[in-house]
């Protein structure tokens, strides 16, 4: 299954792409061991003479609760809008719109050495699209499923630089995988495994017979795939939202890799389950029924903070096991996997009050949770999570902006 990343056509010539991490621990959120000089960079979508555009500033907090900027006034202005945010190692974000039956587009943004707002090369276009998105190294990838092609049998995986060179492209056989061979599997989520790999989920959608959760771990370069992990104890792992997958796989400083399964569809509760570090499988020992710890709420999307921690993303309403839950999921949870201690968050606004996707893409810095939440009630707004208490605070206020669509640190150039 090894495949070689093809040069994609077009007026640009492709870049040198820097190499991704080689060492043995996943690569966690960013956490840096000494003081890093530099601002934050937000992103916010905002309405101005009838045109939504994005919009990009700088800032140098987003903790204080009497701060405000306003992007309409001080921000980078960009004509287009994004759907998905994937930081990458303090030098910027890159951004994704999920194009639907038009071109999906990306476009890199960073701040310069002159403290501004800028992009990062030019606008490209994603090869066959993209359904799902992460950062491998100081890479980012996305992935297009073989069942929205002409060829199910390929998925199709775009590797995106933070330099300003064009996207290159390859194709993944996705009906080779140890144990399923002949069996197309929709592949959803990428997690930095930290030695130039990364983890997916297996979703066989035309087999039902398959119920249970798989997960290969796939070298980002080659797109070899290097092992397989199955187990009946839950289904699949992945969040569903109209045509976008999120990833509900992440591993931790430790090594371990916790694998959830929200349960959308699916016949089983909720759950994880964990692959400890240099494991060839599942731990036996190890397994969390969160839709019960929850009091039966089902979660949709899943992110790593720090130790054995993670962020989960609640659907509003109770599921039965065998129904689908809510659309709308407006309400989150601190997970200590280790310890299996569950803690819903507080001091958001009421889940009420917050729309479906009202925080989208929250940013994990220095021990810190910073979410940017819209609502019906104040224009958006940071807050600012201590994951060891589950308690969120107020943050910086965004005026005259629709939605925070995500923030990320960036180096001093």
């Amino acid at each position: 299954m090894r495949q070689q990343f093809i040069k994609k056509s077009g007026i640009l010539a492709l870049a040198v792409f820097a190499a991704a991490a080689c060492n043995d621990d996943p690569v966690t959120p960013e956490q840096p061991d000494e003081e890093v000089e530099g601002q934050f960079l937000v992103a916010v979508t905002a309405s101005a003479g009838g045109t939504t555009a994005t919009y990009f500033l700088p800032v140098g907090s987003l903790d204080d609760e009497n701060a405000s900027i306003s992007p309409i006034e001080n921000g980078y202005e960009f004509s287009n809008t994004f759907s998905n945010y994937v930081p990458n190692q303090y030098q910027g974000f890159v951004a994704l719109k999920y194009g639907q039956g038009n071109a999906h587009i990306g476009q890199r943004f960073t701040i310069n050495a002159q403290g501004k707002a800028d992009v990062v090369g030019a606008q490209f276009e994603l090869q066959n699209g993209f359904i799902t998105a992460g950062a491998v190294g100081d890479v980012v990838y996305t992935l297009m499923s073989g069942n929205r092609s002409s060829d199910p049998t390929l998925a199709t995986a775009n590797r995106i630089p933070m330099s300003a060179g064009v996207p290159d492209y390859a194709f993944l056989p996705v009906n080779e995988f140890k144990g399923y061979e002949g069996k197309n599997a929709a592949l959803i989520g990428i997690a930095d495994a930290g030695n130039g790999s990364f983890f997916t989920s297996l979703n066989f959608w035309t087999n039902e017979e398959i119920d249970d959760v798989v997960v290969a771990k796939i070298n980002a370069n080659a797109l070899t795939v290097e092992a397989v992990y199955s187990d009946p104890r839950l289904t699949v792992s992945g969040g569903f939202y109209r045509s976008a997958r999120y990833s509900q796989i992440g591993a931790t400083e430790g090594g371990d890799v916790y694998v959830f399964s929200g349960n959308n569809p699916g016949t089983k509760n909720a759950g994880a389950l964990v692959i400890r570090k240099g494991a060839t499988g599942f731990d036996a020992d190890y397994h969390w029924d969160i839709e019960t710890a929850s009091g039966g709420y089902r979660f949709r999307k899943v992110w790593y903070i720090e130790d054995d921690k993670f962020l989960l993303e609640f659907y509003n309403e109770k599921a039965e096991a065998s129904a689908s839950p809510s659309s709308v999921a407006s309400q989150y949870a601190v997970l200590d996997m280790s310890e299996k201690k569950f803690t819903w968050v507080s001091g958001l606004p009421g889940k009420a009050d917050i729309p479906d996707l009202g925080m989208k893409w929250p940013y994990v810095f220095n021990g810190k949770v910073y979410l940017g939440v819209t609502t019906t009630s104040e224009a958006p707004r940071f807050y600012v999570l201590d994951p060891a208490t589950g308690v969120a605070k107020k943050g910086l206020l965004v005026n005259n902006a629709e939605s925070i669509e995500s923030a990320t640190f960036v180096e001093k150039k």
